[in-house]
């Protein structure tokens, strides 16, 4: 649900660039094999999958997880556990392609770095998109970036709903974080939710009101999410285990009680700050620029307009 939700809003922030109307040029020839390749190949990949599951005759690895979940991994959500220690080395490779494409769109949208990107409301003298609101005395605000939207573009409803649940959508994902080993949740579907209120507070305030929200760069808390996994999955080799090796801590607090602490709990952690860093990208990449493009269009369709009435003036 969470992953569908979030490609969702990807999808919906692509069909702003779309053509309102397909094209009506004739089909060529080459397209035709185009067609004729794609719908081939998507067969041919069907027929082996279909058959590949068919033609099991051994039992299946996972049919052992359960145990090994509980017994090496020190948690009950099989998922998570098999996610972070029992094929690590798969989820190693998978947040690797994460950053390496989230690089791609980035470098195909952004002409230069992310960073230059970023800016606060305070840090322009007039919003682009209205007057700048009048002074007063300093005081927080919270969601300014609603300030620089149109009346058209603003609502009111949607920004009280946003005080309402975005630190509660913050918390709860915490939660999912360091509870996800034996209850459902996990770095990645944490990650996510964290992602869903960065989504919230970008459609309530626009892009000045995401970077209020998280004014870093979107690169570097990737890069920060895959040092922190490939850190935590060589830190056994100092105590003489093995690459991605999780070990099991049990400690009794006063206050606290009984805590139970896996190690592969920071692997989760890199993937936290990965995930989150990629919907941020995302939003950025998507929304943001996509936002400035069709802010300066407009600009510029105004101005012919301005232009074309002075001459026939």
């Amino acid at each position: 649900m969470l992953v569908e939700t979030v490609t969702l809003v990807a999808f919906v922030l692509v069909l702003r660039r779309l053509p309102p109307y397909f094209t009506d040029r004739p089909l060529t020839r080459s397209r035709y094999w185009r067609m004729a390749l794609g719908a081939t190949v998507a067969a041919v990949v069907a027929g082996v999958m279909l058959v590949a599951t068919e033609a099991r005759t051994a039992v299946p690895v996972s049919a052992d997880f359960p145990e090994e979940s509980v017994e090496y991994g020190g948690g009950r959500n099989i998922v998570n556990v098999t996610l972070v220690d029992i094929r690590a080395w798969d989820t190693m490779g998978e947040i690797s392609v994460l950053v390496a494409a989230a690089t791609g769109v980035a470098s195909l949208v952004f002409l230069r770095t992310r960073r230059s990107t970023i800016k606060l409301v305070e840090q322009f003298v007039a919003p682009p998109e209205q007057a700048p609101p009048t002074p007063g005395p300093s005081r927080h605000v919270w969601i300014p970036g609603g300030r620089t939207l149109t009346p058209e573009r603003r609502s009111i409803i949607f920004e009280v709903v946003t005080r309402l649940v975005f630190h509660t959508i913050v918390v709860f994902s915490v939660y999912l974080l360091f509870s996800g080993h034996n209850d459902p949740g996990g770095g990645f579907a944490a990650g996510l939710v964290t992602g869903l209120a960065l989504v919230v507070r970008y459609l309530a305030g626009g892009r000045y009101e995401l970077d209020e929200a998280a004014p870093v760069d979107a690169g570097a808390l990737m890069g920060a999410g895959l040092f922190v996994a490939v850190a935590s999955g060589l830190a056994p080799l100092a105590f003489g285990g093995a690459v991605l090796q999780s070990a099991v801590v049990d400690l009794h607090l006063p206050v606290l009680g009984d805590l139970h602490l896996v190690t592969s709990l920071f692997f989760d952690i890199g993937v936290y700050l990965l995930v989150v860093g990629l919907v941020l990208d995302l939003l950025r990449s998507l929304g943001s620029a996509i936002d400035r493009q069709l802010l300066r269009e407009a600009e510029l369709a105004a101005a012919d307009g301005a232009g074309e009435r002075e001459v026939t003036s």
